[in-house]
């Protein structure tokens, strides 16, 4: 038995690593994000408002094969293996068993290989486009070019992420930009990449406004940097995680690709550290130095650092027993016990679905503010449901697909959490949710595709909000401007502070400033507010009373005394 391991170790480690994956996929609930992306592939496309394609093809692929949480996660399990399996080719100098303790080190990459999340693709497409560019390197011809413009195809329509590995690629080696076949591969990642460019040129560019715009913090906290820093250790192994940071950044790199791997190795992280200086920098944004970590920190601490490598393998068997335990804390069948384990995520789904589900007694279900929710409601329930984006929220992928279409007019069940401005019109909580209010809309109406987009950025001045807005929708949206000559649907302007507390200000106007055919609304209206810096967006009345539908960008402004 013991030869049999020694002889077929890599084999046994990487079946244990999928099995265990596998297990751990099919039987742990999904989280609101893979719902999402869920609800995603129910609607193929090029591009969706938070992320490039390729998530939902790999989700629509693996739940055509299993119609239930595995389905979800099968092809982002897969890609967790072969991502290890790649990442160990790029090994000049292997030595497997400290190979397998790095891996065996770092949590994400086992816990996080079981989410359908568009970091599953990224990860694999970036040990790939590593492997390419070393192969690139070794022998320039029309083969590695191809292949590698192919590559760094596949990062992009994986996430946008990619960038950074690829500028960072470019700042390793500034020889490449002598080289034409650098331009060529360049040629060919645009032109594969120009269907999704296309999708975001007709919708507005939504994903460049979202990420690079309307994610920044008005105001700089410092607990902003200091919750980065700490993340990245934690995320990186719960015990020795830090020293694999230590030992990538001391290695000095005798290669084009590790070149390129420290670079985009420092780079990515001193990135988003700068970025914590515009806002919240979640946790997962720098996955895609964890190509980089896990090789060079092999590779320095096979060349030498004998102690730190005692330390490691002499870690991985209570490591592993940390991880064991958080494996098991995620199985769907062990139930919330209380103060140490409430409902999240993962638990507990199924429950608040099922007593939605009964309240609705087959009406439609609208949630207020959740495109999570309304997600999970989708698939534990497998009945269509609708995010209503407020003012106060933000816009997402449901601001684009055709579900409030058929939702039209008819009579729905609206779900909230708790509202202090809703409450009046809302019933009794509904049992077995946290705190899940709902209200009945006898005629279901609202304009959430409406973009209304400042032809200049609107002015506040002496007190007077003004601004001239296009008016984008759907051709079927006639309907839109019949509500606003009935008096049912109408403008507001929301001035969201920094606390979130909107403060909404209707807009007062006669069909005169809504040019129907040139789809242009013109608005002048007073603002007296108390001082401090404000996001001015534009919303329009739905069905549901005091709900504003998000309808354009936001629009900074400070009052001062």
């Amino acid at each position: 038995m013991l030869t049999f391991v020694r002889k077929h170790h890599s084999l046994l480690f990487f079946l244990g690593w999928l099995t265990i994956n596998i297990i751990q996929a099919g039987f742990t609930e999904l989280i609101d994000d893979e719902a999402y992306y869920w609800v995603y592939s129910r609607f193929p496309d090029w591009g969706y408002f938070d992320h490039p394609p390729m998530i939902a093809i790999l989700i629509k692929l693996g739940y055509g094969i299993f119609g239930n949480a595995l389905g979800v996660r099968l092809f982002a399990v897969l890609l967790n293996t072969a991502t290890i399996y790649v990442t160990r080719q790029l090994l000049p100098r292997q030595n497997d068993f400290l190979f397998y303790a790095v891996a065996s080190t770092i949590a994400v990459a086992q816990i996080g290989g079981v989410i359908a999340a568009p970091d599953a693709p990224l990860i694999f497409s970036i040990a790939l486009f590593f492997l390419l560019y070393k192969r690139f390197r070794e022998q320039i011809n029309i083969a590695n070019t191809l292949m590698l413009g192919a590559g760094m195809a596949l990062m992009l329509y994986s996430k946008y992420h990619g960038v950074l590995i690829i500028f960072f690629t470019l700042l390793s080696d500034l020889s490449l930009f002598k080289k034409y076949q650098t331009y060529i591969a360049g040629l060919v990642t645009l032109l594969l990449f120009m269907p999704h460019l296309y999708w975001q040129y007709m919708h507005g560019l939504p994903s460049v406004q979202y990420h690079l715009f309307e994610r920044n913090a008005s105001v700089y906290k410092i607990s902003y940097t200091v919750e980065y820093l700490l993340g990245q250790i934690a995320l990186t192994g719960p015990l020795m995680g830090w020293l694999l940071l230590w030992a990538a950044l001391q290695f000095k790199p005798v290669s084009y690709a590790e070149r390129a791997m420290k670079f985009s190795l420092a780079g990515i992280y001193a990135f988003f550290l700068l970025m914590t200086f515009k806002g919240r920098v979640e946790a997962n944004w720098t996955l895609p130095a964890f190509i980089p970590l896990m090789v060079l920190s092999h590779q320095y601490l096979n060349n030498g650092g004998y102690a730190q490598k005692k330390w490691l393998i002499k870690s991985v068997p209570l490591t592993l027993g940390l991880i064991l335990l958080v494996r098991i804390y995620l199985l769907s069948f062990i139930p919330p016990t209380g103060r140490f384990h409430k409902a999240d995520e993962v638990h507990g789904n199924k429950t608040w679905v099922k007593a939605v589900e009964e309240r609705a007694a087959g009406l439609p279900v609208v949630f207020i503010n959740s495109y999570q929710r309304a997600s999970k409601y989708w698939f534990y329930a497998q009945q269509p449901a609708y995010s209503l984006n407020g003012v106060d929220y933000r816009r997402n992928n449901f601001n684009f697909w055709p579900v409030e279409d058929s939702l039209m007019g008819k009579k729905v069940m609206v779900i909230s959490r708790t509202h202090p401005r809703l409450n009046a019109n809302f019933d009794q909580p509904i049992p077995h949710t946290d705190s899940l209010i709902s209200f009945v809309s006898a005629k279901f109406f609202a304009f959430s595709r409406v973009m209304l987009t400042a032809t200049v950025k609107p002015s506040l001045q002496n007190g007077i909000f003004t601004g001239t807005f296009s008016i984008q929708s759907p051709e079927h949206y006639l309907a839109f401007y019949k509500q606003l000559q009935t008096g049912q649907a109408s403008f507001v302007v929301s001035f969201i502070t920094d606390n979130h507390l909107p403060y909404n200000l209707a807009v007062p106007f006669s069909l005169k400033d809504v040019d129907a055919v040139k789809q242009k609304l013109s608005i002048n209206i007073p603002v007296s507010l108390p001082p401090g810096r404000y996001d001015a967006k534009l919303g329009i009345s739905s069905s549901i009373p005091e709900v504003y539908t998000l309808n354009s960008t936001g629009y900074e402004f400070e009052i001062k005394r």
